[in-house]
């Protein structure tokens, strides 16, 4: 099997996988939300563009003039789709423009010219040798334009993150920040597959798209799974979030009754006055929380601060949060209304920083893993 062969069988598995995307994420959802729409989109013409380019190299087009060389441009579409779905995932569509309108008629002026330029080479009006200088033409102008919406989408996240203050506080965007660096390379495979179509005689299409596509579906297949991870996992912690704060003051209360000293000495005053200041605040929430960050906001001594946990808990600082991070995490584990929810969801929301730290605290507080927790209360209701 040649290198072309390879190449062509990772354009149809890519659009097959694609395809397979599309139905998964509709079915996984009872709710279309438009964030998922257009990611849906992104990956729907990217595998529509890698299925036609596959079936252009197979040779397995129409005999017929016209069509024979009339080719979409699904490749228009792509940026534009993650550079909505990235305005609507924010919640910014009223604060941002996601150009879809613009896109569109891009994309039919593309075909209409297209189609013009093909009756007029038809017609003997114009050469053949025409099509492929329009073709190289045509790309130029979309690599501009995608250029132009990448450029609005790193403006956006890199220099505007007062615009969605709320998505941020369950977000870090970590993963959009690293796409961002990743697309400067896709572009610039795009630039020189585009500077070889026009200026070189031996490398032309379609082996000059090679690198680009096999990267580009790379990228844009992680990015589509990722980001519908990611949009999962922000609509439950925004649910997940109010649920706790609306038993706020009930789960306080209770917390002080289990766990404040009955003695009541000096020593013990203070430690409920840290105890009462972490739980009222909310401070286990806080994934960044350390001994030292709490002492500064408390204004005492590291040293003080890590004597009356461990005096009046009975654990060090790390064992002391994760326990109450442990109790909220068991409440919401243990309510039917939340067994469709991520497990990362329920964990991150509740304070912790990934899923592995939240399953290693779960089981050193219960003895199981939050899944066999959450499956053990399922039965008995």
């Amino acid at each position: 099997m040649d290198v072309s062969a390879v190449l062509n069988l990772f354009l149809i598995v890519g659009s097959v996988h694609g395809f397979i995307f599309n139905v998964g994420t509709f079915l996984a959802r009872k709710r279309i939300e438009k964030p998922i729409v257009f990611l849906n989109l992104l990956v729907f013409f990217l595998s529509l563009n890698n299925l036609q380019s596959w079936l252009i190299s197979k040779g397995m087009v129409f005999d017929v003039f016209f069509l024979k060389h009339f080719v979409f441009p699904w490749y228009v579409l792509i940026l534009p789709m993650f550079y909505a779905f990235l305005i609507f995932y924010l919640r910014i569509e009223k604060k941002r423009v996601p150009y879809l309108r613009l896109t569109v008629v891009i994309f039919i002026l593309e075909l209409l010219v297209r189609s013009a330029v093909l009756m007029l080479v038809k017609e003997g009006m114009l050469e053949e040798r025409i099509i492929p200088m329009y073709n190289a033409i045509e790309d130029a102008i979309t690599l501009l334009y995608s250029l132009f919406i990448f450029k609005k989408a790193i403006q956006l996240i890199f220099r505007s993150p007062e615009l969605y203050p709320a998505i941020l506080a369950f977000d870090d965007l970590k993963w959009v920040k690293r796409f961002m660096k990743w697309g400067a390379l896709i572009f610039l495979l795009w630039s020189i597959a585009v500077l070889l179509n026009i200026f070189s005689d031996t490398i032309k299409a379609p082996y000059s798209y090679y690198p680009l596509r096999i990267a580009s579906s790379v990228l844009i297949y992680w990015i589509g799974y990722q980001a519908f991870f990611r949009y999962v996992v922000l609509k439950d912690r925004i649910v997940l979030r109010k649920e706790i704060r609306d038993t706020e003051k009930e789960q306080g209360l209770l917390k002080k009754e289990n766990q404040l000293p009955q003695k009541e000495d000096r020593q013990a005053v203070e430690y409920q006055k840290i105890h009462s200041y972490i739980v009222d605040k909310q401070r286990y929430f806080d994934p960044g929380l350390s001994l030292e960050k709490l002492s500064d906001e408390l204004g005492i001594s590291t040293g003080k601060l890590s004597s009356l946990i461990n005096q009046f808990s009975a654990c060090n600082f790390s064992d002391y949060v994760n326990g109450l991070r442990v109790q909220d995490a068991k409440k919401l584990l243990e309510n039917p209304d939340f067994e469709k929810y991520t497990m990362v969801s329920i964990g991150l929301e509740c304070g912790f920083n990934s899923k592995s730290t939240f399953y290693s605290a779960f089981k050193k507080f219960t003895g199981k893993t939050p899944t066999e927790y959450q499956k053990e209360h399922s039965k008995g209701r």
